[in-house]
């Protein structure tokens, strides 16, 4: 075989593992969860069969439906928190919650680990910035994230200052360097939080999204 062919030959093959690996776990994982919460939902069929005697509805059904309503109740509860007073429904409640003796230190565990799990961690970053990092005339790709405390620009004494996350590669959102730079160190760039995580976490080599 020529070596021209083999090296194609090896491209798909390398091509097709990075695409069917993923698939594959991931329907994996998205199936054992499945698996667990219908198990979890077990005692629901054998409640609806002690009370509805003579049913033919499959067991599958009554898990199915059962999940189906406890998902229309997180929407319930969200919309519910969303209109009634915004965050401070939520925060209200998550602060008597964690005040309860006993189960007050086990909510704040659980509720600390949904927070990192279903927020995007996207939101939390305001605009991409060119950072002019390590040195004077190199640059990197930075969110800013906060306005820099009064104390810090005083500390530095400078004026105008801006808080900037510099991300690191490959896991741009929870891995880099949080920077108090001085305004004029700091450039503009055209791109959007979502670009720049895709094009750090890839280590540059991610194609423009558009093209």
């Amino acid at each position: 075989m020529a070596d021209g062919s083999r090296s194609a030959l090896w491209k798909w093959f390398v091509k097709g593992i990075a695409i069917t690996i993923p698939l594959v776990l991931t329907l994996a994982i998205l199936l054992f969860v499945l698996q667990f919460i219908l198990g979890m939902l077990s005692p629901v069929v054998g409640a609806v069969e002690l009370l509805w005697p003579g049913n033919s509805l499959p067991a599958v059904v009554i898990q199915l439906a059962t999940l189906a309503s406890l998902l229309g109740l997180f929407v319930l509860v969200g919309f519910v928190a969303e209109r009634t007073t915004g965050s401070s429904f939520a925060a209200g409640f998550h602060e008597r919650m964690e005040d309860l003796p006993l189960i007050g230190s086990l909510y704040t565990s659980v509720h600390q680990a949904s927070e990192v799990l279903f927020e995007d961690e996207n939101d939390q970053f305001q605009d991409v910035k060119l950072v002019e990092f390590p040195h004077q005339d190199s640059y990197m790709l930075g969110f800013l994230t906060a306005e820099t405390p009064p104390e810090i620009r005083e500390g530095a004494d400078v004026e105008e200052m801006l808080t900037v996350m510099i991300p690191l590669g490959p896991n741009p959102t929870s891995n880099g360097f949080v920077m108090h730079v001085p305004a004029e160190r700091v450039r503009d760039v055209d791109l959007t939080v979502e670009d720049a995580v895709h094009a750090i976490a890839t280590l540059g080599v991610a194609e423009d999204p558009e093209e």
